[in-house]
């Protein structure tokens, strides 16, 4: 029971930042599907703004780009959705 507290205790925020903003890219996706466009793409956006410092931390430069990829295709759509 100890070494099960002592690693919740461990677990830092990019961690906790990546798992709210994998959530969220899935309701976004699931909200995009079967829901209002706008508000999924809201979503997802704030869901990979998210995924941001864990990016950052890990190194993972790749899942970066491609993050900030889908992030311009996605705001330009929304841009494209409230005109």
């Amino acid at each position: 029971m100890k070494i099960l507290k002592s690693r919740l205790h461990s677990v830092d925020s990019a961690t906790i930042l990546r798992y709210f903003g994998n959530s969220f890219l899935i309701i976004g996706y699931y909200i995009l599907l079967w829901g209002d466009e706008k508000f999924g793409l809201v979503i997802k956006l704030i869901g990979g703004l998210l995924l941001v410092p864990s990016f950052f931390i890990f190194k993972m430069w790749d899942a970066l780009i491609l993050c900030g990829f889908y992030a311009v295709i996605e705001l330009s759509r929304l841009i494209h959705l409230t005109k």
